[in-house]
């Protein structure tokens, strides 16, 4: 079972003033739109993506497709039409048209310094057969998730914008802990002050 890569790029961006995803920022010496530097670190792991976007957003839309066609990728754009709802309805979207998939690993577009091993990891342990796996740093969960399809109805009943946050607690005890010391799997971009931490952290 090889897991389907999914990241949520459907956010409003209302604490950033403006969208965060085509905010160019220097991560390991290279300077990029935000999403694309999400999209460099995923596609180091999956063969093929799904990208969840809302579809009054053509510039992030014209942006990943340019992306991919640079870098020669694979990636697939779903248009999460109740996006502007919440998290919830954009995960929704993602396990619908995946509905197939053996399981998923879900992450969010605006966190780039996902450790490579992390992600690896999170695939390694769903074809093991964790039902839910996920890094912690400092006894705190972060991202992404990966879920199997055993959680498949849930995902796509999810609403609002809590995401998968009641699941992830109601199964608390069925998740299968990656710990790590890498702060990039709870850093993500908010607000233009966060632009300063992620390029700290990403420094090579």
């Amino acid at each position: 079972m090889t897991p389907t890569g999914i990241i949520l790029s459907a956010g409003q961006s209302s604490r950033f003033g403006a969208d965060k995803l085509l905010h160019e920022l220097t991560i390991a010496n290279k300077k990029q739109l935000l999403i694309q530097h999400t999209l460099q670190l995923w596609c180091s792991v999956f063969d093929e993506l799904y990208i969840v976007i809302r579809p009054d957003n053509p510039m992030l839309k014209d942006a990943i497709i340019s992306w991919s066609e640079q870098q020669y990728q694979k990636l697939n754009l779903i248009e999460a039409e109740q996006a502007i709802y919440g998290m919830g309805h954009s995960l929704k979207a993602a396990i619908t048209a995946t509905g197939g998939a053996g399981g998923w690993v879900i992450g969010l577009a605006d966190m780039p310094l996902i450790p490579h091993a992390v992600l690896q990891q999170i695939c390694l342990n769903l074809k093991q057969g964790a039902d839910i796996t996920a890094p912690y740093c400092d006894d705190q969960r972060g991202h992404p998730v990966g879920f199997k399809s055993v959680y498949k109805d849930e995902l796509m009943a999810l609403e609002g914008d809590t995401g998968a946050k009641n699941l992830l607690q109601r199964e608390a005890d069925k998740i299968h802990k990656i710990k790590t010391i890498e702060r990039g799997v709870l850093a993500d971009v908010d607000s233009i002050d966060d632009v300063t931490v992620i390029e700290r952290l990403g420094k090579v």
